[in-house]
């Protein structure tokens, strides 16, 4: 018996998706690509287009000894339909041997947090679920959405009228990282006559066609006027448009992977945006690249160190680029997600939340002891007049050698109790041989330290203010003389560690 049509065509577009998404990551949930059949996990709402694409999947899975699961999000806005709605998708999937991951989540009291619509969230909470899911599982490598031709030209219709950029031409994306959505080029008819044709239920949601959503006021008002306008048929110029835009967009992508590489001075891709080895992207090189390719070098490099674009507009990358000309070492800017850019001497980086203030657990990992000194410094040398007597080394990591966090200075320069703590915005010393004071993040970013090992920095304080900045510089009151007596050597050593003189 022949294969309907639609199987025809989409289930051979579903293993190119799926082979394309495994290669995009570069590995399927650990393993190396080719070397295990990919596992595909499908968003069911039981509406028409999720279960087609069910039941298509279903068909890929079984001709290319695959696996297959699915997922379903009940949203509990709609009572009783809700709650009927999910459990059919389980008498569906128990009918077909299928996996069947089932989460509930009202999504009011997200929209009302980041002032979205209803739609809007759901949609967020979805992913959130569909991304948690294909990241718990030890067989999943992508997720698929039953997204098709006639949501396609919705959203570009959309988009369009809210003064979108190309990206947002673009429409949906066939496949988005992990995400495919091998329906975008069929009718919502044509889904409709597959599953007549295999006896197949579904449920309707009647507010998609009655609601008050801009989505269904375009499919119900617009969309219809458009037809009797231009002709049946014609909206499907804004999917066409939305497919050479997209082939397009590739190109200039391209470039900007290249320009991308060239300016960090390795190859473009994921990086770990608190290491050292990630440099991040020299400002002058960014502001000297034409303004369309700066934009899409800036979004990369973003989207690669948070994983994600979402939340991210073309508003937060010009503000960017209008922000870096006169932007100074230590200068940041908020990003979405409470992500920063972060300008650091000669160069751009991104830094994730969890690095954005110094940490207090790092001082109680340490304790300062005080000892007598006897004449000259801790090793025995005479110290020059106003020199530091202070062991560790400033030009590198100055946690590099924390026994050597040792100071030396006069007895009388010690007022009251001694704590150590990290050091915070605001912090001041009076630097020794400055004649003033000095803010210690000035000091930081003159001895260049980099923001990632900022909050390594530790700072020693008494009752008269902070006398010396771990490894770094010390306050004018410790300057020792050939004369000074008594004298006594500060130690900030690990909690475990002990020091002997």
């Amino acid at each position: 018996m022949p294969r309907h049509p639609l199987t025809q065509r989409v289930v051979p577009h579903i293993a190119a998706l799926v082979q394309a998404a495994v290669s995009g990551t570069g590995t399927a949930n650990g393993a190396a690509p080719g070397s295990r059949a990919p596992g595909l996990l499908v968003a069911l709402s039981g509406g028409p287009d999720s279960v087609a694409l069910l039941l298509l999947a279903q068909t890929w899975a079984r001709e290319n000894g695959a696996h297959l699961e699915a997922f379903h999000l009940n949203h509990s806005l709609r009572g009783r339909d809700a709650d009927t709605d999910e459990q059919f998708c389980r008498e569906l999937c128990q009918s077909h041997g299928i996996t069947l991951h089932v989460q509930r989540h009202d999504p009011r009291p997200l929209a009302r947090r980041r002032g979205l619509g209803l739609e809007e969230a759901g949609r967020v909470l979805r992913y959130r679920y569909l991304h948690q899911t294909l990241a718990s599982s030890g067989e999943l490598n992508c997720a698929a959405t039953g997204h098709h031709l006639d949501d396609q030209i919705e959203t570009v219709i959309m988009r369009l009228f809210r003064g979108t950029g190309l990206d947002g031409l673009r429409g949906i994306l066939p496949r988005s990282d992990r995400l495919i959505r091998p329906l975008l080029g069929v009718s919502r008819q044509e889904i409709v006559s597959f599953l007549t044709a295999a006896g197949q239920v579904y449920r309707l949601d009647d507010t998609n066609l009655s609601g008050a959503a801009t989505r269904s006021r375009v499919r119900r008002e617009l969309l219809p006027l458009a037809r009797d306008i231009f002709g049946s048929g014609s909206e499907r110029g804004l999917a066409n448009l939305a497919d050479l835009v997209d082939a397009d967009l590739e190109l200039l992508d391209q470039l900007a992977h290249e320009a991308w590489t060239e300016l960090a001075g390795q190859p473009a891709g994921p990086a770990d945006p608190t290491s050292a080895a990630d440099p991040g992207l020299p400002v002058a090189g960014i502001l000297a690249q034409p303004t369309a390719l700066a934009r899409r070098v800036l979004r990369q490099a973003i989207a690669y160190r948070r994983g994600t674009l979402v939340d991210l507009e073309r508003q937060h990358i010009d503000s960017l680029l209008r922000w870096l000309p006169d932007s100074h070492s230590g200068a940041t800017r908020e990003l979405p997600g409470g992500w920063r850019a972060v300008r650091e001497f000669d160069h751009l980086r991104f830094l994730p939340p969890s690095i954005s203030h110094p940490s207090l657990s790092k001082a109680r990992s340490y304790r300062i002891l005080v000892t007598e000194s006897r004449e000259g410094s801790v090793s025995g040398t005479e110290p020059r007049a106003g020199s530091c007597s202070e062991t560790a080394t400033p030009a590198d990591d100055p946690q590099e050698a924390v026994a050597s966090w040792q100071l030396t200075c006069p007895a009388n320069a010690l007022q009251g109790r001694l704590t150590v703590r990290p050091w915070r915005d605001g912090d001041r010393i009076e630097l020794l041989g400055l004649g003033g004071h000095k803010k210690v993040s000035d000091l930081l970013r003159e001895k260049r330290v980099g923001l990632t090992d900022r909050p390594k920095i530790l700072v020693v304080e008494d009752e008269a203010g902070i006398l010396w900045v771990v490894g770094l510089a010390r306050a004018e009151r410790t300057r020792l003389l050939p004369d000074t007596q008594p004298r006594v050597t500060i130690a900030v050593v690990p909690e475990e560690d002990e020091l002997t003189y």
